[in-house]
């Protein structure tokens, strides 16, 4: 298991609703992805992450990085081709549900 998996099962869901396994997968597909732009923001987003874990950012700083990558995100998929286009829209779509709404929170309740 890797050390980002193992972050954020470490996390407590304290009735927010937070799909962790989502959001492993948004991050393994992500990496996997056939678009640069897709992997790269995916690889970002597990770095950043396992900075958080360790104490190397803060949680405003996660979610300030965080933040500005969904409005990149989604100012890329207008520039791509349809299937980067789809790939690109899944991770902004992702980060927001997930990341923004659910982990947000739980970081915020952790610290």
């Amino acid at each position: 298991m890797s050390a980002f998996d193992q972050f954020i099962d470490k996390l407590q869901d304290n009735g927010k609703l937070l799909a962790k396994t989502e959001l492993k997968n948004l991050i393994h597909t992500g990496k996997q992805d056939s678009s640069d732009f897709v992997r790269l923001q995916a690889e970002n987003l597990e770095r950043w992450t396992l900075m958080l874990a360790d104490g190397d950012l803060t949680a405003a700083g996660y979610k300030k990085l965080v933040t500005k990558m969904e409005v990149i995100a989604h100012l890329e998929t207008i520039k791509l081709n349809v299937q980067a286009r789809a790939s690109a829209n899944r991770l902004a779509n992702g980060i927001q549900h997930l990341v923004i709404k659910g982990l947000f929170s739980l970081i915020r309740s952790e610290s």
